[in-house]
């Protein structure tokens, strides 16, 4: 009988450890987390809603294993799609200044050529706007006459021949014009002078020239 008795026992035994080895134990993870008001919970859920606030994936040997970062304002949504913008805006006009020394050193061996051709077509536009200051001065005098004989019909009280009116409005038209090609070889002599002045300076900063 107590043969029997110690081989149940026996069996009953080996068959718990049996069950115990071929299940393994569970641990579940743990998630770190913040309330709204920045106190720190462990727990084996987020609650849904400190989500926002981001949490860790911790693992049963305490490493943290994910990283889930928190939701960001609008605020700082738009602080970061600005930053983003700029560091675009930055390496779009690092890559133009790029371009633009290899153009630049292509076109230029040393800062006196540049000087050379900037001299050269300031003389070529000076020429033109001697030209047409010539031109302008008639022009203005034609006005002038014009107008003058406007003013004597009207002083008379006559009207004015139709085509005096129309000759004026041609002169008038003319002088406007040529005064117009005027200021725009100016502005084109400033330009050159300007751009001639940067590359000068850039040239020397790319050549090491002091």
């Amino acid at each position: 009988m107590m043969k029997h008795l110690r081989q149940h026992i026996i069996a009953v035994l080996v068959l718990t450890l049996s069950a115990s080895v071929a299940t393994p134990l569970f641990a579940a993870n743990l998630y770190k987390y913040k309330d709204n008001q920045g106190n720190v919970f462990h727990g084996t859920q987020v609650p849904p809603e400190y989500v926002k606030n981001g949490y860790e994936v911790i693992n049963e040997k305490g490493q943290v294993i994910q990283v889930v970062e928190r939701t960001l304002t609008a605020e700082e949504r738009a602080a970061q799609a600005d930053a983003i913008a700029a560091r675009e805006q930055d390496l779009e006009a690092q890559q133009r200044q790029e371009e633009e020394d290899r153009l630049l050193l292509r076109l230029y061996r040393s800062p006196d050529e540049v000087i050379r051709r900037r001299d050269s077509t300031v003389e070529e536009l000076d020429a033109q706007v001697t030209a047409l200051s010539g031109l302008l001065q008639s022009a203005e005098r034609r006005v002038t006459q014009l107008e003058s004989t406007v003013e004597s019909s009207a002083s008379a009280g006559n009207e004015p021949p139709a085509t005096v009116l129309s000759q004026l409005e041609d002169a008038t038209e003319e002088r406007d014009r040529l005064a117009r090609q005027v200021a725009r070889i100016e502005e084109e002599k400033q330009e050159t002078i300007e751009t001639a002045e940067k590359n000068i300076n850039r040239l020397k900063e790319l050549l090491n020239l002091d």
